[in-house]
Formats: C-alpha cells, structure tokens, sequence
C-alpha cells in the first residue's frame, strides 16, 4: 500500500512538472493511466478496480473536473485491463502498447460520453477524433517504453 501511494503521489508530481514539457499540439500522456495499466497487469481485476477508483479519485479531486468522473472511468478500466490481459500477451511490447491504446481510447470515450450525459455541449466524434485517439496513441508510446524499462529483472536477467 505504501509503494501505491509513493508511486501515486510521484506521478502526480511528473504529471504536472514533466508532461506540460512533453505536451505536443496540446495532447499530453496521461501518467495516470500508464500507473493503473501497470498495476493492472500485475494484480486480480478487483484490486486494479479499487486502485482505479483510488487514482480516479485522486485525479478528480486536482483537476476540478466533476467529482467522480475518472474514479468511475479508471476504475472501469482497472477491471477490464485486468482481465483482458489474461489473454493478451503483455510480455511482449505490442500486446502492451495494444491494451495502453485500449484503455486511452475507452477512457477518452466513457470521460466524453458521461460529460455529453450531463450536458456538456462537445461534439463527440471531433473530441475522440482530435483529442482522445493522440492522446491514447501518445500515452500507449510513452507508456509502453515506461513499461518496458520498469518491468522488474529476473533471475535470468540478471545472468546475462
């Protein structure tokens, strides 16, 4: 629990002094995501949902969206993540860019279809065109070399 909350509390700390330096054409990775996918793979679909919520919530509580709005999406995502990447191979670096791009894009699409749901006037197909598929695209790049350089060593590893 306390490495959860280090690892939390640094990408809030990279996610808002790194990634504004990052930023291209205003489409930023979100780090928030590449944490959860990279807790997900290692835990069962309902821990990864519980810290989904947690770091959903998290993310509401700083970025003055509406309260509850990425814990539900995260934590939605926390679960499917989970499961699906029992039957992707997520050793490999196309099966894990394939579920960081899933998971942007679904995140994108949930975040902008509860935001339509209470009315918020944003026509759906140029935000998931423009904003939610760079943004997914970037964040599976981003976060699939992150990946790949945490991925912890093992025995034979360490022999090479």
């Amino acid at each position: 629990m306390i490495t959860f909350l280090l690892a939390l509390f640094s990408v809030c700390l990279l996610q808002t002094a790194i990634v504004p330096l990052l930023t291209i054409g205003g489409i930023a990775p979100d780090l928030f995501l590449i944490l959860l996918l990279g807790l997900s793979l290692s835990v069962g679909p309902e821990p990864a949902a519980a810290a989904g919520f947690l770091i959903g919530l998290y993310q509401d509580s700083l970025s003055g969206a509406p309260l509850g709005l990425n814990a539900f999406t995260l934590s939605l995502i926390g679960f499917l993540v989970s499961r699906l990447s029992r039957q992707v191979k997520t050793t490999q670096l196309a099966g894990r860019f394939a579920l960081l791009c899933l998971a942007g894009l679904l995140s994108g699409l949930i975040t902008l279809l509860l935001l339509r749901f209470f009315h918020a006037p944003r026509p759906l197909a140029s935000a998931l065109l423009w904003t939610a598929l760079p943004g997914a695209l970037y964040t599976a790049m981003l976060g699939t070399g992150l990946l790949a350089m945490l991925r912890p060593r093992t025995a034979g590893d360490l022999n090479r």
